[in-house]
């Protein structure tokens, strides 16, 4: 029988990530990862195959750099795991024993148990190469696209198939000013807005002014009742009694935790919240350890239990496990939700709670804005005159706790910086009188820096 010093079940972005640390903190040790898949996806890169990339190939997480560390990879799917005998069985019955198992099986599309689910020409948004290269063939030929959910993977994708233009084989790439795409695409979504899950609202607005601009229709408030067709899909019915002409459905509405294989182990776990874990990312046994999306979360900001899939969280959770089987080094402090994304000329990030959200946890706030351009002077290169910052910080502490951006590409690097301020507590005046790097071509005026001048604006609202 096969054997390795540690087996990581998943080759996604928390199994990669644990193969990974494993090896730079462990280099001894015999590592394998074990996924079910042909290629591994990159899976923030999936909407972007059908408009942009145009290749399923160029969304693969290639194998070879993995290999040249070390790691070996099979690509088998896992039958059972014997616990106590620490053994692996495989579908064909071949078997490999560990010493350590990490599980970073991830999640799946959730498919509402609706009318008309299993009519061909609906498709969830699976990380499986095969699935996406079956949608991307059923794409070429759609006409009326409807995408049911308006969070992140909805939008982009929306945003994707419409650049596609359901016309691949004319080449043609519908542009933000170009309306004309022979695909008409339609958003549904049962929230007031799209995005709002994790954004501020009116940066929501733009969001979907960037949408209509490229002739997506956005329906909010809205939910899908039933899909029909004599086979295929054809209509898409609305709760409100509107029906849709669609020859292609895309399900976009969350995911849900792998946690199957765990339960079958005997493994505590949650359909919803997933595989249960400490905070060293440790299942109930003390040698199997759990990461990424299949992984039970809690907020960083409230400590409740959240929902939050992200593949940053996975990385994340991934390098903790890898970093604690031998020993306890680091532990998660929750997940805390750091978004970006492009919709059509803007861009738009967000990070921890946005005002709805802490007004739902009864969180008092102070909000800081700033609005100033991106460049300085405004006549360079690529300027947006019109780029946005919005701050919340606790109204008890001064502690920041969300940042919303819109406008640039900065606004995800912007993000970024205020995710880690929210992670390390700081205050409206720390944020305020930090110092950062500022270029005429690369960022806002050191005079309207747009965290600094946000966090001003809030820091003078608190001395209030």
């Amino acid at each position: 029988m096969k054997t390795a010093d540690v087996a990581v079940i998943g080759g996604s972005a928390a199994g990669l990530m644990a193969a990974l640390t494993v090896k730079k903190r462990y280099p001894d040790k015999k590592i394998v990862v074990i996924r079910n898949v042909s290629k591994t996806p990159v899976p923030c890169g999936i909407p972007y195959i059908y408009g942009i990339l145009k290749d399923v190939g160029k969304n693969i997480i290639q194998d070879q750099g993995f290999l040249d560390k070390g790691i070996d990879i099979i690509t088998l799917e896992v039958a059972s795991v014997d616990r106590s005998r620490k053994i692996i069985k495989f579908v064909d019955n071949s078997t490999l024993g560990y010493d350590k198992l990490i599980l970073g099986v991830g999640s799946k599309p959730f498919m509402p148990p609706m009318p008309g689910i299993n009519l061909k020409n609906v498709f969830a948004v699976s990380k499986e190469p095969e699935h996406l290269q079956k949608l991307y063939n059923a794409l070429k030929n759609a006409k009326n696209v409807v995408v049911i959910g308006g969070g992140f993977i909805g939008v982009e994708m929306a945003e994707q198939v419409a650049k596609m233009g359901g016309a691949a084989s004319k080449d043609h790439i519908c542009s933000t000013q170009d309306s004309g795409s022979s695909v008409q695409v339609t958003v549904v979504e049962m929230l007031p807005h799209c995005l709002m899950l994790a954004c501020e609202e009116q940066y929501c607005v733009e969001a979907e002014n960037e949408l209509g601009k490229m002739g997506i229709t956005v329906l909010t408030n809205r939910q899908v009742k039933s899909m029909e067709g004599n086979g295929t899909v054809s209509v898409v019915t609305l709760n409100t009694g509107e029906t849709l002409a669609a020859d292609l459905v895309i399900i976009g509405i969350g995911a849900v935790p792998n946690i199957e294989l765990a339960e079958k182990m005997g493994l505590k776990a949650d359909p919803r919240a997933g595989i249960a874990v400490n905070e060293y990312m440790q299942t109930e046994d003390p040698d199997i350890y759990a990461a990424g999306d299949c992984a039970s979360k809690f907020s960083f900001i409230t400590g409740k239990p959240t929902g939050i899939r992200l593949a940053s969280v996975a990385c994340s959770e991934g390098m903790i496990a890898a970093s604690n089987l031998y020993k306890h080094t680091r532990k998660t402090f929750g997940a805390l939700g750091a978004f970006a994304t492009s919709v059509g000329n803007r861009c738009f990030a967000a990070a921890g709670l946005s005002t709805k959200s802490a007004a739902d946890e009864g969180i008092d706030v102070i909000i800081g804005e700033a609005v100033a351009a991106n460049r300085h002077p405004g006549g360079m290169p690529g300027c947006i005159t019109d780029m946005k910052a919005k701050l919340l910080f606790r109204k008890d502490n001064g502690k920041i706790i969300g940042g919303h951006v819109s406008g640039g590409e900065a606004a995800a690097d912007m993000v970024n910086i205020l995710a880690v301020a929210i992670q390390r507590g700081l205050t409206a005046e720390e944020l305020a009188t930090m110092q950062y790097a500022t270029h005429p071509m690369l960022t806002a005026s050191p005079l309207f820096y747009h965290i600094m001048l946000a966090a001003e604006n809030a820091a003078f609202e608190l001395t209030k």
